[in-house]
């Protein structure tokens, strides 16, 4: 009975490992081409405008999966400041093994929108934040609180904050999700922020905080251009080094990682199919400039992706032919 007893637990610790899934979500902050930063400039053809503040909120995250199942994030809120961060914890799904599309609504739902933020914990996204981001009772949350400078010279102030129950809309994007090594599964959106401003001119300067014209319109960009799923390199704003591939596409043995690894920092080197499997992964020492694949995979398409203390700042998709 006790060898039976023994063999469990490490069947039972298995089982754990298998079914127990954190999900997390990376949003890639992107103005046009280029990484997000505040204060950058950024033309739209006509004229230029920098952002100085944009935060908003997101909620009733939703993950489509295995053959159109259903899987909400409950009482999940994330505030979004892309100058800030752009990896997010949802929680804990077990049973997951395909996801197939995520959807995402801007703002806080009806039923938590008029609640006292200060009921909420301090370190709760809907807490009372600084600057603010609550409007009042009857109005509830800013949604989206975008802020800048435009014109020549950047002397033209814009301040679109959107918010109202009957802006609140979401966007489904069709994703697939990275196995990670330790079994966490992360999904990855590009977010270009510059199209918040498609069809609103705030060449002149601009103010609408509200629930209609230019503040429902940044709204619904917001729904409908602003997101889209991974699929190209991306690094991450706030890393301080370099990554890249070399060539790419690649043939078998040929494919090189070349990159620049601040020191203070551990780092790794993930591969995955498309899949979502794991194909391996490896400890780089800070200071390597490259990284040869050699013959590590075959023919195929796979995502490589660089890790800093265990946090992803740069992925790249790689394609290997014959």
């Amino acid at each position: 009975m006790k060898k039976a007893f023994l063999l469990v637990l490490p069947l039972f610790a298995f089982c754990a490992a298998v079914y127990s899934q954190n999900f997390r979500l990376i949003l890639s902050p992107k103005l046009g081409p280029a990484p997000f930063a505040l204060n950058t400039p950024v033309s739209t053809g006509t004229y230029d405008y920098q952002i100085t503040r944009l935060e908003y909120y997101l909620s009733n995250i939703k993950i489509t999966h295995d053959g159109g199942q259903e899987t909400y994030m409950t009482d999940v809120y994330l505030l979004v400041r892309p100058s800030v961060d752009s990896v997010y914890e949802l929680g804990n799904y077990p049973g997951i093994t395909n996801v197939e599309e995520i959807s995402l609504f801007f703002g806080v739902d009806q039923a938590h929108n008029h609640l006292d933020p200060s009921t909420y914990p301090a370190s709760h996204p809907l807490a009372p934040q600084n600057p603010s981001m609550h409007w009042g009772w009857a109005g509830g949350y800013r949604f989206v609180a975008m802020e800048g400078l435009a014109g020549a010279g950047f002397e033209n102030l814009f301040e679109v904050h959107g918010l109202g129950d009957q802006n609140y809309k979401g966007a489904t994007v069709p994703v697939s999700a990275t196995t990670e090594p330790n079994g966490d599964r992360t999904i990855r959106l590009n977010a270009d922020y510059a199209r918040l401003l498609d069809g609103i001119d705030v060449s002149q300067g601009l103010i609408s905080h509200g629930t209609i014209d230019e503040a429902a319109t940044l709204l619904y960009n917001m729904g409908h251009v602003v997101f889209s799923a991974q699929t190209t390199a991306t690094t991450d704003p706030l890393f301080e080094g370099s990554f890249r591939l070399s060539p790419n596409p690649a043939t078998v043995g040929k494919a090189m990682v070349l990159m620049t690894l601040p020191t203070g920092f551990n780092y790794r080197l993930s591969l995955t199919e498309l899949s979502g499997r794991t194909v391996w992964n490896q400890q780089i020492a800070a200071g390597t400039t490259s990284f040869s694949l050699e013959s590590r995979v075959g023919p195929g398409v796979y995502i490589v992706q660089l890790w800093q203390n265990e946090r992803p700042v740069a992925v790249e998709k790689l394609v290997i032919t014959q």
